[in-house]
């Protein structure tokens, strides 16, 4: 799983945006929200049942989010047009602030090693990755680095 100190990884995902009709659907990609910080949270499936409360504390919040110049992103397995299913079928995900990231082909999950089992259903995850995600988390900045005084200097 990726942990503390891990960049984290690229994605280019079909999301749910919208109930508009025409307004739905949209692509979101890590290069969107590049230099902010991201909280993307992952749930197992769409319409189970302890997921739609835990999605909406989270748009709850999402002005608390947007304040701390953060994009907030949710995420599962399941295609977009199931988030759009869900989203128009229970109350508390009809006026949802941010996007339902499908990650379908179990990519981003993947290599977030956070995909459980033979059937590989995502687990209940919270990823924030900070705004330097791009920088690698291990190589520190030259500015970090003092250089030790030679032999014999003053």
């Amino acid at each position: 799983m990726l942990t503390v100190g891990n960049t984290f990884p690229q994605f280019d995902l079909e999301a749910c945006v919208s109930r508009e009709p025409g307004k739905e659907f949209k692509q979101v990609a890590s290069k969107d929200v590049q230099g902010k910080w991201m909280v993307v949270f992952y749930w197992p499936k769409d319409f189970t049942f302890v997921c739609p409360t835990e999605i909406a504390a989270f748009n709850s919040a999402q002005a608390e989010f947007e304040s701390r110049k953060a994009v907030l992103l949710g995420a599962s397995t399941d295609t977009a047009y199931v988030h759009l299913a869900w989203r128009e079928n229970h109350p508390d995900l009809k006026n949802l602030k941010f996007p339902m990231l499908s990650d379908h082909a179990k990519r981003l999950s993947g290599e977030l090693g956070i995909l459980t089992g033979k059937d590989q259903v995502a687990l209940r995850a919270t990823f924030v990755s900070s705004r330097a995600r791009t920088r690698s988390p291990c190589a520190p900045r030259s500015s970090w680095i003092r250089k030790a005084p030679s032999a014999g200097s003053t």
